[in-house]
């Protein structure tokens, strides 16, 4: 108490004087702010707005009220074209892959995702502390020693028929088993979403040569400190994918009136200004359809060389203004190494695309900073690992599967499964690096969220249902389009141009 200044003092009692309670991490929070007596005051007058108020005040509830309340302040608007383009890119896969297909690079890509991902813990994690190797563990047994904790990944799950979860665990120094009980319903819940292949660190009581599991911590992204809100103007990305240029389903009518609209030429005013801001479009994959991704496209498709679906896409986002940068991924449906990570459109294929002088592109998955603001974007092709695998996620829930990727820190966590992944001597796949934007498609089905500070973003598609979608029972999202401001990393606006020769507005940001 001693450390704190009067000003956090001050704040801390404000807060204490109404009934609530406040956690250490609001207190920590809240001392990282030279105007904390301000914030709780705000805070306080929010909370009492609430229908159900808290008992405590967390760092989480803390950050949520503080980002509510500044979003109502107006922000400067600029129109984009008097603002230069502000990019830097941090990571594209593109020039760095080398993959070893031999039993020598498999280990060192394993070993690599090991080692990055056990670092992010221990730097991230206060409760991964004091762990041990699976060969202590291994010498602890022998002189009967009892709780332990490990950083490891998953080689095998199971369950019996009594409702245990059997886990197979392997370090750098050896393997060892471990089981999570059905009467333990705290821990069998996350033991259920434990994935093979993910690292994370299992805490337990050890029992001759197995581990009786009493906790499982993944890396996880920890909760954001509270930033005081910096007044820089607005400054607009346009998020979307899966335009699927070349399908018959193609969606031509809404892609044309969202370059209208992008042109100032739609909409009321309103949404004109809107246009006015947008200095960006980001693409998250599968600008064509390609030939060949599934049996019987051939069928559904409007061009069948793949060079004028690339050509004619090019013809479409030639359309864009000058002055708004289009940073393109590539999706499977795109020509290039299906692998993950996979490297830019191959240009050979898509020369019309390059040749656009605002655009930019780069592999899958790609970390771009634009105007301060870090995005991460990649197709998503790996979400259909983390459906197939994890209990709770849904298709038309697309923002929460994402989550599951943020959770794990990252991008591909399933090895063997339906995405592919090259045995690079390091995994190019760990989320090191918090995004304040995480951008993907593949699923055609549209979803945001704030989870942890972090704006997760599906963007749906632009092409209708399919013969092979209603064969798949998948019910596409499509025609949407997510406004993000760069400025403060929020949603700004969501748009829905699926209607006929109309725009809608849609709802405000969700939050986990």
């Amino acid at each position: 108490m001693n450390s704190m200044t009067s000003e956090l003092r001050r704040a801390i009692a404000k807060i204490l004087s109404t009934g609530l309670q406040i956690s250490p991490d609001a207190v920590d929070a809240l001392a990282r702010r030279k105007d904390a007596f301000e914030v709780a005051c705000k805070v306080i007058e929010k909370i009492g707005t609430l229908d159900e108020k808290p008992i405590v005040l967390t760092a989480e509830l803390l950050f949520k009220l503080i980002q509510e309340e500044e979003a109502k302040r107006e922000e400067e608007v600029i129109d984009a074209e008097k603002i230069p383009v502000d990019e830097e890119v941090i990571f594209d896969p593109t020039q760095v892959i080398n993959p070893d297909g031999s039993s020598e690079g498999f280990i060192s890509y394993f070993l690599s995702r090991y080692q990055k991902i056990k670092k992010i813990l221990l730097r991230e994690r206060f409760d991964v502390r004091n762990t041990i190797t699976i060969s202590q563990i291994k010498k602890w047994a022998q002189r009967g020693r009892g709780v332990v904790k490990i950083v490891c990944m998953v080689t095998d799950k199971r369950k019996t028929a009594g409702g245990k979860i059997l886990l197979e665990l392997e370090d750098p120094t050896g393997s060892i088993r471990a089981v999570v009980n059905e009467k333990d319903p705290n821990v069998l819940s996350k033991a259920e979403k434990v994935i093979r292949d993910e690292v994370l660190c299992i805490e337990g009581q050890l029992v001759g040569d197995i581990i009786i599991v009493s906790d499982i911590i993944q890396p996880e992204i920890p909760i954001p400190s509270i930033r005081a809100r910096e007044s820089k103007p607005r400054i607009l990305a346009a998020l979307i994918s899966d335009l699927h240029v070349g399908s018959k389903y193609f969606m031509r009518s809404a892609f044309n009136r969202f370059l209208l609209w992008i042109n100032g030429r739609l909409g009321v005013e309103k949404y004109r200004k809107l246009a006015r801001q947008v200095k960006y479009l980001i693409i998250a994959g599968d600008i064509v359809d390609g030939i060949g991704v599934y049996p019987g496209q051939e069928k559904e498709l409007l061009v069948r060389d793949i060079k004028k679906q690339y050509k004619m896409a090019a013809e479409y986002l030639a359309q864009i203004p000058g002055h708004i940068r289009i940073i393109i991924i590539p999706g499977n449906h795109d020509t290039t190494r299906q692998a993950l990570p996979s490297p830019a459109i191959f240009r050979d294929y898509a020369e019309a695309i390059y040749k656009l002088p605002n655009v930019r592109v780069l592999g899958d998955p790609a970390y771009i900073k634009l105007h301060g603001a870090l995005l991460l974007v990649t197709h998503g092709r790996s979400l259909d690992d983390i459906l197939t695998t994890t209990p709770g996620v849904r298709y038309d829930r697309p923002a929460e599967v994402m989550i599951e990727l943020l959770r794990r820190r990252h991008v591909a966590p399933v090895y063997g499964g339906r995405t592919q992944i090259a045995p690079e001597k390091e995994d190019y796949l760990v989320i090191d690096k918090i995004p304040d934007i995480f951008h993907a498609g593949h699923l055609h089905t549209f979803g945001y969220l704030n989870y942890r500070g972090v704006i997760v973003v599906n963007s749906g598609a632009w092409q209708e249902q399919t013969d092979y979608m209603k064969s798949m029972g998948i019910k596409p999202d499509p025609g949407k389009v997510t406004l993000v401001d760069l400025a403060n990393k929020k949603v700004h606006a969501l748009l829905d141009f699926a209607r006929e020769r109309s725009i809608e507005m849609l709802s405000s940001l969700n939050t986990l």
